[in-house]
C-alpha cells in the first residue's frame, strides 16, 4: 500500500513537471535574449564585448595572413611590415641593393638589462605557438581552413561589437568575395548584415566612431546596388540608391554632432594620436566614397532619361 502511494506521489510529480514545462517552453522560445547565437552575461554589445573585439584583431590577422600565402610574422616596437618589405632578397637570399647604395653598418646597440632581456624571451615564447615549422609551402586545403578560422572568428568579434570598423568590413569583405571568404553570401546576406549593423550604430549616442562605422555599412549597400547594374535585370532602381545615400549622408552628420560634442567635452583626448589619426582618415575615405557614389548615381539617372 505505501508503495503504491509512493509511485502515485512520483507520477504526479512528473506530470506536474511536464505540464509546468508545457506551459512556460513557449514564453522561454519567443525570448530575444534566448535566440541563437546566444549572449551569455550580455557580453555582446557591452564595454567588455567591445575590448574584446579588439584583442582579437591580432589572432585574425595571422590566420588570415597565413590563409592567403604569406607568413606570420611579428613586429619589433615601431616596425610595420613595410620595413620588411623594403628589403628584397635575390633567388640567392642576398639583399637588393642599388650600385650606389652601400649596405648600412648595423648600429651598436646598449645592453640589455635583465628585465628587458626577460620581456623580450616572455614575449618570444608567446609568439611561439603561431611559428609556422613546415618547410614546405602551406597546401591549398590548409590555407582554406586557416580563412575559415579567420572568418569565424570574424563573426565572432562581430557579435562582440557591431560597430567595430574593422571587424564589420572585414567581414563584409569575406562575405562578398568569393575567393577570400569560405562561405560566400554575396549580396543578400551582405546587404542584410549592413543594415543591421547601420541599426546597431545609429542607437549608440556616446561614440562618433560607430557613426563612422554605419556610414561605412551605408558605402557597401551603395556599392552592392551599383555591382547590381551589371545583371541583367538590375533590382534596384535609382531611387532606391538615393534612399541609401540619404542614410549614408545622416550617418556622416550623425558623426560630426558627436565629434563636435567631444571637442567640446575633451573626450577626445582619451584617445591616442593614432585612434584619432584613424577616425580623420576613415571619414575622408567615406567622404571620397560618398562623392564618387554621387557622381555615379547622376549617371545612371541620366541614362533613364534617355
Amino acid at each position: 500500500m505505501q508503495r503504491t502511494r509512493s509511485i502515485a506521489i512520483s507520477t504526479g510529480l512528473i506530470l506536474s513537471g511536464v505540464l509546468a514545462f508545457a506551459l512556460t517552453a513557449r514564453p522561454l522560445v519567443k525570448t530575444p535574449e534566448l535566440a541563437v547565437p546566444l549572449n551569455p552575461m550580455g557580453i555582446n554589445g557591452s564595454p567588455y564585448g567591445e575590448v574584446f573585439a579588439m584583442a582579437m584583431q591580432s589572432p585574425i590577422e595571422d590566420y588570415f595572413h597565413v590563409g592567403t600565402g604569406g607568413e606570420v610574422h611579428h613586429h619589433a616596437p615601431g616596425e610595420t611590415c613595410k620595413d620588411h618589405d623594403d628589403h628584397e632578397h635575390d633567388d640567392n637570399g642576398d639583399h637588393d641593393h642599388d650600385d650606389q647604395k652601400t649596405e648600412a653598418k648595423p648600429k651598436d646597440s646598449p645592453p640589455l638589462t635583465w628585465k628587458a632581456g626577460f620581456r623580450g624571451l616572455i614575449t618570444s615564447l608567446g609568439h611561439l605557438p603561431e611559428v609556422r615549422t613546415n618547410p614546405k609551402v602551406a597546401s591549398e586545403a590548409l590555407r582554406r581552413h586557416l580563412r575559415r578560422e579567420a572568418e569565424n572568428k570574424l563573426r565572432f568579434a562581430y557579435r562582440l561589437d557591431p560597430s567595430h570598423y574593422a571587424n564589420y568590413n572585414s567581414l563584409h569583405f569575406f562575405l562578398t568575395e568569393p575567393q577570400i571568404g569560405t562561405r560566400p553570401q554575396l549580396s543578400a546576406s551582405a546587404a542584410t548584415l549592413a543594415q543591421e549593423t547601420i541599426d546597431y550604430c545609429l542607437r549608440k549616442n556616446d561614440d562618433p566612431r560607430a557613426a563612422l562605422t554605419a556610414a561605412a555599412a551605408a558605402s557597401n549597400i551603395l556599392e552592392l546596388m551599383f555591382n547590381d547594374r551589371h545583371n541583367p535585370s538590375p533590382r534596384f532602381t535609382t531611387g532606391q540608391m538615393r534612399d541609401v545615400l540619404k542614410q549614408l549622408d545622416h550617418c556622416l552628420a550623425r558623426y560630426q554632432t558627436l565629434a563636435n560634442y567631444w571637442d567640446e567635452t575633451k573626450n577626445w583626448d582619451l584617445l591616442s594620436p593614432m585612434r584619432i589619426a584613424e577616425c580623420k582618415e576613415r571619414y575622408r575615405f567615406i567622404t571620397k566614397i560618398r562623392e564618387a557614389s554621387l557622381i555615379t548615381l547622376a549617371r545612371l539617372e541620366k541614362e533613364q532619361e534617355q
